[in-house]
């Protein structure tokens, strides 16, 4: 027992564990303060997520707070300045940065998509759903920073229904879309509401073309008019000119995440993909993949920043990326963002080695700081090594994730 009480006080004196490295790691979300443009934060994709925050876009990162319970999937800031984050059955909310959260909890209720009223204190609205009986997409509103929610469920006779998008107009709050799916027997196909008023009431606006499409995992609205609204299902990019009646199916194109336009120039709008990104520089009419520079997956958010045309930011599963050339090109920025996950570890011959999930594998000396990674060249072919360990002479072992 005395042996025991002894090893127990010598690891309490090493303090806590802090990341060394290898900087990167998935990024889910992000959101750029509405007073200083140079000031972002970011979730972690890894659990539990983490907060990171920077101060100056996006080139260096710290960490500030963890996510001790639950999974928030987006994070926004409301017109008065507060942070929300929404998820897993949960909202949680910060007034101080970041640096500290409550947490609201919403049983049998998954939030997917958020946006904040542009100038009403602390109301936002999302889009998910809720069991009432069964799955159903329902909008969701509220005007305490998410202390507390009013639920509407969308008219839908489908057997499952999921909420995945939401947008709100700049110019004109009251009008909102929210794309999502139903489960019809055998089949998803994507749906479209709009509400004009707040939403009292909504409207059905699917593009009668999108049929089959799965999801609209993206939806915007033009910042300065109304009318012209974007949605992206599964396979195209959908425009509509006259607030949603009617919809003209601009291209083909996978996915199409969180359609966002610029506000310092209405003409760019952005959207993730799996792989890559994608920009528009005439308003939505048409659109361009965006590879240069980027890599990993997951890309599945871009912002761009409010008051320069030419910056954008977006994430994956290898870390963070900055444009500034308005998405014509990007470059990864992981600058103290340490917040991979380790798969799996082995020391062989003076050398630490570590999988870093999605990321790849990587080495640093034993006997240094262990900030000075240098990535390993692999033959993996469709995922991570689960498993390494040395035999001893100098050759390593690994298990590919996938067997």
């Amino acid at each position: 027992m005395q042996i025991t009480f002894f090893i127990i006080l010598a690891l309490l004196g090493y303090g806590p564990w802090v990341s060394t490295g290898p900087e990167g790691g998935d990024i889910d979300a992000s959101v750029q303060s509405l007073t200083n443009a140079s000031e972002l934060w970011a979730l972690t994709g890894t659990y539990p997520t983490q907060v990171v925050h920077s101060t100056d876009s996006g080139l260096n990162w710290e960490i500030l707070s963890t996510f001790t319970s639950g999974t928030p999937y987006d994070m926004i800031i409301t017109a008065d300045g507060n942070l929300v984050a929404v998820g897993s059955g949960r909202c949680w909310t910060s007034t101080d940065g970041g640096q500290s959260w409550t947490s609201y909890s919403y049983s049998n209720t998954y939030f997917q998509d958020a946006v904040a009223h542009p100038t009403a204190g602390g109301e936002l609205f999302a889009a998910g759903y809720k069991y009432d009986g069964s799955w159903k997409i329902v909008f969701m509103h509220s005007t305490d920073n998410g202390a507390t929610f009013d639920f509407t469920y969308m008219p839908i006779t489908g057997t499952y229904s999921y909420g995945r998008s939401i947008a709100i107009s700049q110019s004109d709050p009251s009008v909102l879309l929210l794309g999502g799916y139903v489960y019809n027997t055998d089949a998803y196909d994507p749906v479209v509401f709009r509400t004009t008023d707040g939403g009292a009431s909504f409207t059905d606006v699917t593009p009668s073309a999108a049929a089959s499409q799965y999801y609209f995992y993206g939806v915007a609205i033009h910042p300065a008019n109304p009318d012209i609204m974007l949605s992206g299902s599964s396979n195209y990019v959908y425009r509509s000119t006259d607030g949603g009646d009617n919809w003209a199916q601009i291209q083909s194109q996978s996915y199409s995440y969180n359609m966002a336009y610029s506000m310092a120039d209405n003409n760019l709008v952005f959207a993730g993909g799996s792989y890559r990104g994608y920009r528009s520089i005439n308003g939505g009419t048409s659109w361009i993949s965006m590879t240069s520079g980027l890599s990993g997956s997951g890309i599945k958010w871009i912002i761009p920043s409010w008051n320069n045309s030419s910056l954008v930011f977006t994430g994956s599963s290898l870390g963070f990326f900055r444009s500034t050339n308005g998405g014509a090109s990007w470059t990864a920025s992981n600058s103290g963002l340490a917040v991979g996950k380790v798969l799996a570890m082995a020391e062989s011959q003076g050398w630490i080695f570590m999988n870093m999930e999605d990321m790849g594998l990587y080495k640093a000396q034993t006997g240094t700081p262990y900030t000075n990674w240098q990535e390993v060249s692999t033959p993996l072919a469709c995922g991570d090594f689960c498993d390494i360990c040395a035999d001893g002479s100098g050759t390593l072992l690994a298990l590919e994730g996938s067997g």
